[in-house]
């Protein structure tokens, strides 16, 4: 066997070994108020650690904040990751900062997977979009506050 015939023989086979990749998670709803989409990762030895995050939000209606109309959601934006056994929760949160009114878009995802394929999770996601006069707790005006269903899968 040639030496360059060898290298090819053995990258190949390298290849296809696993490496430690990460099992890429996505996430989707889509409903009268909102169409959304989420891509996570997380390392595949552990399984705990997130590689990255992203995602798109298009919140539909009139008293929606126009920053919130089309959020692209980042990883600064997740605030909590959590996939345990059959569990996968997710916690995302931005706000308008220093503006006024002060602004807030708080997304939690919960869901559970699915009995007959473990790689499907169902759940559920609330969305609360809030308005205030200044940078405090309370009073938020609470503009739109909606829950859905939700599927994620790992792929």
């Amino acid at each position: 066997m040639s030496r360059k015939a060898i290298i090819v023989a053995a990258m190949l086979s390298a290849s296809t070994v696993p490496a430690d990749a990460a099992a890429r998670i996505y996430c989707a709803a889509s409903d009268q108020a909102v169409k959304m989409s989420i891509e996570s990762g997380f390392a595949a030895r552990d399984g705990k650690r997130l590689v990255h995050f992203r995602g798109m939000a298009d919140i539909v209606g009139d008293e929606v904040p126009a920053v919130f109309d089309n959020l692209k959601l980042t990883a600064a934006m997740l605030k909590q990751a959590w996939m345990d056994g059959d569990e996968l929760r997710l916690q995302v949160y931005t706000d308008t900062r220093d503006a006024r009114p002060f602004q807030t878009f708080e997304l939690s995802i919960t869901t559970k997977s699915v009995a007959k394929d473990r790689d499907r999770f169902d759940g559920r996601y609330a969305l609360t979009i809030s308005n205030a006069d200044k940078r405090k707790k309370a009073p938020h005006e609470v503009i739109l506050s909606h829950e859905a269903p939700i599927f994620c899968e790992i792929k």
